[in-house]
């Protein structure tokens, strides 16, 4: 039986084709924010679709709204804790209402930023930060870079990738997440396998 590729797991290695250069105006900006609360991870979605686009300190003030909930809350169970974000978000972003297989799915319908932002303890993303494990059409997804934010980089609690959204499919990806404990002297990679779900806008 051959040997499972060693580079589909490390966290260094970034799909390089998703690096490319967008060439278009996104439509919307959508946002997935993961916690951790005692019994689970707590992802919530926004976006500004109905709303002005968001501006950097749109997603700023969103980002501190979410720590000091998050922060408010020690100790919560997920349905507390996400709760609890959810109110505070309301009037910052139009939250998503889908109901997903996985808490981190995502669903896109319009031309797209998508941005993920990670608030655990010691937890941040890795270089490669995000891997398709299904073929993608030449294009569709690309940007992919850390936020900047007010001229500053989120890394590696935050990063960004344009979606195209021209071909209705369901994609299979993974996060790679560096998970730090004791002070940062244990380290440990952490891969999370969601979905995308793109449904482009009728013509």
């Amino acid at each position: 039986m051959p040997g499972i590729d060693a580079q589909s797991f490390d966290g260094n290695i970034i799909q390089t084709e998703l690096e490319a250069d967008c060439g278009f105006t996104p439509e919307m900006t959508q946002l997935g924010l993961v916690a951790q609360a005692t019994d689970g991870f707590v992802v919530v979605h926004g976006s500004d679709k109905d709303r002005d686009g968001f501006s950097d300190a749109d997603i700023s003030a969103i980002f501190v709204t979410f720590a000091e909930t998050v922060s408010e809350f020690p100790g919560a169970d997920s349905s507390t804790l996400r709760t609890a974000i959810q109110q505070a978000l309301a009037g910052m972003w139009t939250p998503c209402s889908d109901v997903m297989a996985s808490p981190f799915d995502e669903r896109v319908t319009a031309p797209s930023r998508l941005i993920f932002h990670v608030h655990i303890p010691g937890w941040g993303f890795e270089p490669a930060r995000i891997k398709f494990k299904t073929e993608l059409p030449a294009g569709q997804f690309c940007g992919l870079k850390w936020l900047t934010l007010n001229g500053a980089s989120c890394a590696p609690f935050s990063f960004e990738l344009g979606s195209q959204c021209e071909v209705e499919a369901s994609y299979e990806y993974a996060l790679f997440i560096r998970a730090s404990q004791d002070a940062g002297s244990q380290l440990t990679r952490v891969i999370i396998d969601p979905k995308i779900e793109v449904t482009p806008p009728a013509p």
